[in-house]
């Protein structure tokens, strides 16, 4: 599968990781909120509602550093790093709230 990134999205994340622009960190939250939400639906079908708000309040918490560890280079694609990343985290959160 060949792999081609919008030139946008390019941006942010250059911009963010090697300038720390806090702009193209806000552009990429807003960008990628609409595929975290779905994750976090799904953990409020398993375990209710108080495990979705606890992931609604935690999830930006760990977007910074995430975003630290995206590698343009390595040609996977955005949508499948965001939510492998945030299951993945989402569970910890999840397991250290006692869910």
């Amino acid at each position: 599968m060949d792999f081609k990134m919008n030139e946008q999205l390019v941006d942010w994340i250059t911009r963010f990781q090697k300038e720390k622009d806090i702009e193209a960190l806000e552009n990429l939250k807003d960008y990628c909120y609409y595929m975290i939400e779905p994750l976090i639906e799904e953990f409020t079908e398993k375990y209710g509602e108080d495990a979705g708000e606890l992931l609604r309040l935690k999830w930006d918490k760990r977007f910074y550093f995430i975003f630290t560890k995206y590698q343009l280079n390595v040609g996977l694609p955005l949508d499948s790093f965001v939510k492998n990343t945030y299951r993945f985290y989402f569970m910890q959160v999840l397991k250290k709230a006692g869910y």
